[in-house]
């Protein structure tokens, strides 16, 4: 198992709910550049049968809760933003070569319900998130009969500003995953990865808000460019419990963190 493999699968087993906003993700303490692409692996012949036996096991419907903490401010005033829900979880397969997670989510504070989920793959020897072709590849960390923990990267750009541009300002278009494309991204802060909007509709949208929410959390300033996100998601069985982590690196500074907790 390569050395960030061992890192993240070292800090997932005593990872918990409590978090240190903007800490470093294990990709930087192992003194790799998260904005260097990075290819997945195939799949061993043992990974295969762990992986076959452990989504045997959680193959069912599922009832909890969650909680999830969001970074938000600079990294020099962070506070932790928490949000506590209730979840309903369905894990179906397709003969155990494509995973379905799908989980409605209920928010008591909010009073609101919305959708969440995601589909694994097993296809050419690959573990595959939400496509079954290479764009879906996956890093898996760790896998075991009772465990699995895997890294996605992606890149969220800044939406375009309103006006028009000339077209020697627009920017070069560049591809998801660049070598060295930091360097075109100066001083991005952490964001929490579902935060997609322009600083301007945010403010109107939480503006439209305000009436109704007393707990509204400072919007994210955007930089040019846009962010980096490595989400590991660390889905485990302990006894009749299951329990999958998530947890978000912007530009490789921990932007949020959730654990899910179900029977």
């Amino acid at each position: 198992m390569p050395a960030l493999s061992v890192l993240f699968a070292a800090f997932f087993s005593s990872h918990s709910v409590a978090v240190e906003c903007y800490s470093e993700s294990p990709t930087v303490i192992a003194g790799g550049n998260v904005f260097d692409y990075q290819a997945a692996q195939p799949l061993s012949g043992s990974e295969r049968k762990h992986l076959q036996a452990f989504l045997k096991k959680i193959d069912r419907d599922w009832q909890g809760s969650a909680s999830r903490i969001v970074c938000v401010g600079s990294e020099t005033n962070a506070r932790q933003a928490i949000r506590n829900t209730e979840l309903a979880l369905e894990i179906e397969s397709d003969h155990r070569r494509e995973m379905t997670f799908r989980a409605e989510v209920y928010d008591p504070q909010r009073r609101a319900s919305y959708n969440e989920g995601f589909r694994l793959y097993q296809s050419d020897n690959f573990l595959r998130m939400d496509s079954r072709g290479p764009d879906g590849n996956i890093e898996v960390m760790n896998i075991t009969a009772n465990e699995l923990v895997f890294l996605q990267r992606y890149f969220v750009r800044k939406p375009k500003p309103p006006e028009p541009e000339k077209p020697e300002d627009k920017p070069t278009i560049l591809p998801i995953f660049p070598d060295m494309i930091e360097n075109l991204l100066p001083s991005i802060q952490p964001v929490d990865e579902v935060t997609t909007l322009p600083v301007e509709e945010e403010k109107r949208k939480k503006r439209e808000k305000s009436d109704r929410e007393d707990d509204s959390e400072p919007e994210v300033e955007y930089s040019p460019g846009g962010v980096l996100n490595e989400v590991v998601r660390h889905i485990s069985l302990k006894g009749r419990t299951l329990e999958i982590d998530i947890t978000v690196y912007a530009n490789g500074y921990l932007a949020s963190s959730e654990k899910w907790q179900l029977r």
